[in-house]
């Protein structure tokens, strides 16, 4: 049909273990996890719906203003750009994931403070979703042998400490000068206060290494069983936004549930 919007989704997809991955090249953040690689593209084309939802709600104001709009209308082309496999343990966070050619291209300015806004309100969504309930209320297991809100909250802080390792030594340091604390000044702080600190610290960090790290590939030997693992700033960037997704979606089931029996505790009281 002529006039016709072409709503093509450029996609990666990486496999290990039985655990497939597929991430959106072009629209970062986006992503989808299954167990077989035709569902890990078909639940990627829900993501993409969902987050579109979620970022313009955002009020953005750039090319993927008009990216979203168009993913909304409907995706009429999917391209598997690159596909890596043989990953170890990729289903869980202490294991190896992949760097695609995509995440060494050079982030413009523009796309990288796009970025940027992305990771800050993530977790004022984050916040909204759990201020609301005490510290007790958090530590509720409301499924059987599941993550309680806090576990998911510490998962959050322990891997974007994770991520900000993987610059080095040297700039895990200048991210404890950014924030003036020291760890255990930082692990004194409540939960959620660690949080809110260590989003502060890693804005800061990327925007600071950002200009001299933009299309290099390093590796980080610290806290990890792989060392030969390649990073880049993009794909930092990528994981942030990714597991914060993933694991504000898990909280808000979670939260779903909490608030579900606590309604049906005051109508039996």
């Amino acid at each position: 049909m002529v006039g016709q919007i072409v709503a093509e989704l450029k996609v990666n997809i990486e496999e290990g273990d039985g655990c497939y991955y597929a991430h959106a090249a072009e629209f970062l953040g986006c992503f989808s996890k299954a167990n077989s690689r035709s569902e890990a593209i078909d639940a990627i084309l829900q993501d993409v719906k969902q987050y579109s939802e979620w970022l313009l709600s955002t009020d953005i104001d750039n090319s993927y203003k008009a990216m979203c709009k168009d993913y909304l209308a409907g995706i009429n082309e999917l391209d598997i750009i690159e596909e890596l496999k043989g990953f170890s343990n990729l289903s869980d966070l202490t294991g190896a994931s992949a760097v695609f050619k995509s995440d060494i291209e050079v982030i413009p300015e523009e796309m990288f403070e796009f970025y940027i806004m992305i990771i800050s309100k993530l977790p004022e969504e984050l916040m909204r979703i759990v201020f609301q309930f005490t510290n007790e209320d958090r530590n509720i297991e409301l499924l059987p042998g599941k993550a309680t809100i806090n576990q998911e909250l510490k998962d959050i802080y322990y891997t974007e400490l994770f991520f900000i390792s993987r610059f080095g030594v040297e700039v895990e340091q200048k991210f404890l000068e950014t924030i003036k604390m020291t760890k255990d000044e930082l692990e004194s702080l409540t939960l959620l206060e660690r949080i809110v600190k260590v989003r502060q610290g890693a804005i800061a960090i990327l925007r600071l290494y950002y200009p001299k790290l933009t299309d290099k590939v390093f590796k980080s030997k610290e806290d990890t069983n792989f060392p030969d693992e390649q990073w880049t700033i993009k794909k930092v960037i990528r994981k942030f936004i990714e597991h914060e997704r993933e694991r504000i979606n898990a909280i808000r089931k979670l939260v779903t549930i909490l608030i579900e029996r606590k309604a049906l505790s005051e109508t039996t009281e």
